[in-house]
């Protein structure tokens, strides 16, 4: 170990009681802020995987315009083509063609108006968690024709239950006016409320016959492997899907939050909010560091002098001050990661479920009520560079300030 290192541990233990409060101020910020960055990571990421499992899928591939406008207008032919190649796109766990659109549906006096979604039964399991979902009664089957699932609150809106059949109409593809009777098969309670009151799930021959659609859908969703890799599933459907391939026109490949703006900003505010708070709480820490390295060179005046006049150069006195700032920086650093990765690790393992007022707060933004972590790489690095840059810029003030006294008042000031 060099020299200048050893002196160094030697003196931040001087005051042990300082040095000790320090690294503890130290400890606490870093446990915060890799705990609070994993816990923002993993809610997050529930955030986007309930929104997408339930609505878009990580991305979505429609014809050119269906963002804006939203009709059937805008579709995809669903050809064996198009099913080859988005069957054959990397880093896709499943995809689920869909057809949405509006319409009314009416059981006695009572109408509601509705988001009628037609899936197939067989693949739309492998994107969302729609036949999860159900409280009562099943989920709807190509086995049985003209079936329909309610969301929980649009049923109670309607006075609907299972076995009761409802009159559905709407406009179909050819503009001609549409009308058919629905039996409900089932029931199932959605997380976001918007959803919960509107949407009428049919299989996706049910809703290409009502519709007078043919082989078109509206959209394909494509769930992706993972969170981590939705721009790359992206480029590559648009690199697949390039030029047409659904046999009518171009098509669009949107990622979710294309397709939930709101949501990505909701997110992008949460996170400035927590960086805020931990800047703040990081930039404590810095001071807490200055303090102690400043008062440790005051209460060496004349030992620094008594150096300087033996002939130890300014730079090496520096050197020894800054590693002294260092050490304080590093050994809370290590402390804290210590402490903090296997916290954050074993409530990733075992998420909070949470009850009560906290629990209405997140489902009306489509969230089940569960706290989840997830330890990025990032995190932990990230922080240690960020504590580390915090000491180095603290240190950089008591280092000159002893590297740049003079022997003489050093030694009068004795």
């Amino acid at each position: 170990m060099p020299l200048e290192l050893r002196l160094a541990w030697r003196n931040v233990w001087r005051n042990s009681r300082r040095t000790g409060l320090t690294v503890a101020a130290t400890v606490f910020a870093v446990f915060l802020v890799v705990f609070f960055v994993a816990m923002a990571a993993g809610i997050h990421e529930k955030m986007i995987e309930d929104s997408v499992r339930v609505n878009s899928g990580h991305v979505t591939v429609t014809g050119e315009g269906y963002l804006e406008n939203r009709t059937l207008e805008q579709h995809l032919v669903l050809g064996p083509e198009l099913r080859d190649r988005l069957a054959s796109l990397p880093g896709v766990r499943g995809h689920a063609p869909r057809v949405t659109a509006f319409g009314l549906l009416s059981k006695d006096s009572a109408t509601q108006g509705a988001i009628v979604l037609g899936v197939d039964p067989e693949r739309e399991g492998t994107v969302s968690t729609l036949p999860e979902r159900l409280r009562r009664g099943r989920f709807v089957s190509d086995d049985t024709a003209r079936g329909l699932v309610l969301g929980e609150r649009l049923a109670e809106n309607l006075g609907a239950r299972v076995g009761d059949t409802l009159l559905l109409y709407s406009v179909a593809y050819s503009l001609e006016m549409a009308y058919e009777l629905f039996e409900v098969v089932g029931v199932m309670r959605l997380p976001a409320p918007e959803l919960d009151r509107a949407l009428a799930v049919v299989t996706l021959a049910d809703a290409q016959e009502f519709f007078a659609f043919g082989e078109r859908v509206t959209e394909v969703a494509l769930l992706a492997e993972s969170g981590d890799r939705v721009e790359a599933v992206q480029t590559a459907a648009r690199a697949a899907l390039a030029g047409g391939g659904n046999g009518s026109g171009p098509v669009e490949v949107h990622a979710w939050n294309e397709l939930m703006p709101e949501l990505e900003q909701l997110i992008l505010l949460d996170d400035a909010g927590m960086y805020l708070m931990l800047a703040i709480l990081v930039v404590v820490v810095g001071f807490g560091i200055l303090n102690t390295i400043l008062m440790s060179v005051l209460e060496r005046t004349r030992e620094l002098g008594v150096l300087l006049a033996l002939g130890l150069r300014p730079g090496a006195v520096f050197r020894l001050v800054y590693a002294e700032s260092m050490l304080l920086a590093g050994l809370g650093l290590v402390v804290g990661m210590a402490l903090a990765i296997p916290a954050v690790l074993w409530f990733q393992a075992n998420p909070v479920h949470l009850g009560g007022e906290m629990a209405g707060a997140l489902e009306l933004f489509g969230m089940e009520p569960v706290m989840t972590w997830k330890l990025k790489p990032m995190n932990p690095i990230g922080s240690v560079m960020t504590i580390l840059a915090v000491a180095a810029l603290a240190a950089a003030y008591p280092a000159w300030k002893a590297s740049r006294g003079r022997p003489v008042d050093a030694l009068r000031s004795a």
